[in-house]
């Protein structure tokens, strides 16, 4: 052992370049492991609403989010001062006023035993069929009226034919006749 070269300055180097590489990339693994172990402890890599909150907290806010399903609002579709009204005539215009028309007529939804908020949609096809069956208000006689006003709000809503003016006038009369009723 007689004499040993010294290191030379550019194998330090090397070496420490090449530990704090492995340093490096051994903290990068270590740290995606922890995150993966973390995230798998739990049901999901997001926490439940209301995870750590106390009892009456959960239950009010699992209860203002069962109310949230039942908002429904469905916009006037034309407003009076729509500039579509006074050009050419289209069908999807006509519908859209026959779906509007059921706001602008007066029905007593409450006073008939239907919710305030059977106004359009589902609802009010319901209400409709549902006044439709029951015979204590109604004469048979009416129950045409009633079919004509579905069929054209049926038309007015989910149908492929042609909905023009002489539709729209039918339905209008029919729906008018029954809110006057």
């Amino acid at each position: 052992m007689a004499s040993e070269p010294p290191l030379s300055s550019v194998n330090v180097v090397l070496v420490m370049a090449y530990g704090s590489l492995v340093f490096v990339l051994l903290f990068i693994f270590m740290k995606r492991q922890i995150m993966r172990f973390a995230m798998k402890s739990r049901r999901g890599p997001h926490a439940p609403i209301g995870h750590n909150a106390p009892k009456e907290l959960k239950q009010l806010i699992e209860a203002k989010l069962c109310q949230v399903q039942r908002i429904h609002f469905e916009p006037r579709l034309l407003s009076p001062d729509d500039d579509r009204l006074t050009s050419a005539s289209c069908d999807y215009k006509y519908r859209m006023r026959a779906l509007d028309a059921i706001r602008d007529t007066d029905f007593p939804f409450r006073e008939l035993g239907g919710a305030s908020t059977a106004v359009t949609g589902k609802r009010f096809r319901t209400w409709l069929l549902q006044l439709r069956t029951s015979h204590c208000l109604f004469q048979n006689s009416q129950s045409s009226l009633i079919d004509t006003v579905l069929e054209g709000y049926n038309k007015a809503r989910h149908g492929s034919e042609a909905f023009g003016e002489a539709e729209f006038v039918k339905y209008q009369e029919a729906l008018n006749e029954l809110a006057s009723l």
